[in-house]
């Protein structure tokens, strides 16, 4: 059954079915024809309601084809709910009504009521006929970041007269989905990680040395790092000498968003929502670009990590991912201690560090501080977006950056 089928009839129709069966009776041996007619036309009537609201609930069916439409803030699309009738009933009218959150809203505002916990009502009439179907045609408009399902889809069916009627609630997962996409908020000097000029020409991945791949030694010059030093070098050479190390290229960003975990401590809806299109930006930056990414972000899911994390990709469908995660964020979200999050990180890099863009709350915890710098020493470049009023810039982490931001 797709339904829960209530039935109410008002108080003065239950009162003449129930006095119906005397008036019939009266009418017969009294032989008062319209007292006995009023009893039968009554009995047929309920009869006759009893039969339609039964088969509604067997007859009337919902559509099970899955929608799934994904927006940014302003745009416009358009959902369906589909009743069909497959049985011999002639015809059922009322309402069709259903809910959802406050993330989108309908253009045609009629019949609209706000509920609680930011869920929208909406009403519309039906009509459908014998073995036909009815369509009913939602335009919405996308309002801000987040997803609603189509839900407490309710058919409340009156009979003829308006005496009596039926609520059908749906009990089923109602098939319609509305991800809204965060809308991508400009994050200044992101561009420097990607073109690291040369003269004339522009490399899309930066260089840098990697400390686990040496090239030899030189002569050492003014400004090369102490700990670049090659000591044994320098005791046989009698000259101080400076390591060499391979270039390598980074060929992936990581952006880690840390949300606070004391609920009490959080931003607020704004600053999140904020930090969460500076994301979206440089994610969609990056796939532009064609580089290689991944995201870590502290709230917990299931699986192998126990939180969100979405393995290195590039190109469209990948950001689509992203992007999907990023419209899930909820301030209900339960979130993984930054320090949990920041050893899963290491132990997945394992001596492959990548550039590093830190987001959100920055733990300044001696582990964290440990764990950064190990991570610059093995070749890693690790950012922060600093934001200053509506603006947001891309800042080196720590004074041993040297990528120019």
């Amino acid at each position: 059954m797709q339904w829960s089928n209530q039935v109410w009839v008002k108080p003065i129709f239950r009162a003449m079915v129930l006095f119906s069966p005397l008036l019939f009776v009266i009418g017969f041996y009294r032989n008062i024809s319209f007292l006995f007619l009023l009893g039968l036309i009554i009995m047929f009537l309920y009869g006759a309601t009893l039969l339609q609201f039964k088969s509604a609930s067997r007859e009337l069916m919902i559509d099970q084809a899955k929608q799934v439409y994904r927006l940014f803030p302003g745009d416009s699309d358009e959902f369906y709910v589909k009743l069909l009738h497959k049985g011999k009933w002639p015809s059922f009218r009322g309402e069709l009504i259903f809910t959802h959150r406050d993330v989108i809203s309908e253009k045609n505002i009629q019949d609209v009521n706000q509920g609680s916990k930011g869920r929208i009502e909406l009403k519309r009439p039906f009509a459908i006929y014998r073995r036909t179907a009815f369509t009913q045609v939602v335009p919405f408009v996308a309002l801000r970041r987040g997803t609603t399902r189509i839900s407490n889809v309710t058919l409340q069916i009156h009979d003829p007269l308006q005496i009596s009627g039926q609520s059908l609630g749906y009990q089923n997962l109602f098939p319609v989905e509305i991800i809204v996409y965060p809308k991508p908020h400009p994050v200044h000097r992101i561009e420097h990680l990607f073109h690291e000029g040369s003269g004339e020409s522009a490399r899309p991945f930066a260089l840098f040395e990697n400390a686990s791949l040496p090239a030899g030694n030189r002569e050492y010059s003014f400004g090369d790092a102490f700990h670049k030093l090659h000591w044994k070098a320098t005791a046989r050479t009698g000259t101080l000498q400076t390591k060499v190390f391979e270039k390598t290229v980074v060929y992936h960003w990581t952006f880690v968003y840390t949300i606070l975990p004391d609920h009490k401590d959080m931003k607020s809806s704004e600053a999140m929502e904020r930090e969460i299109s500076y994301l979206a930006y440089m994610c969609q930056f990056a796939a532009e670009k064609g580089i290689p990414f991944e995201v870590y972000i502290n709230f917990k899911l299931p699986g192998p990590l126990g939180m969100y994390h979405v393995p290195t990709g590039s190109g469209a469908l990948h950001l689509s991912r992203i992007l999907e995660g990023l419209a899930r964020i909820d301030r209900s979200n339960v979130t993984v201690r930054p320090i949990i999050m920041w050893t899963k990180m290491d132990r997945n890099f394992a001596g492959s560090v990548p550039f590093i863009i830190l987001l959100g709350h920055i733990p300044n915890d001696s582990n964290t501080h440990f764990t950064t710098k190990r991570w610059i020493r093995s070749g890693g470049k690790i950012f922060i977006v600093k934001q200053d009023g509506n603006e947001a810039y891309l800042m080196p982490y720590t004074s041993l950056e040297v990528v120019p931001c």
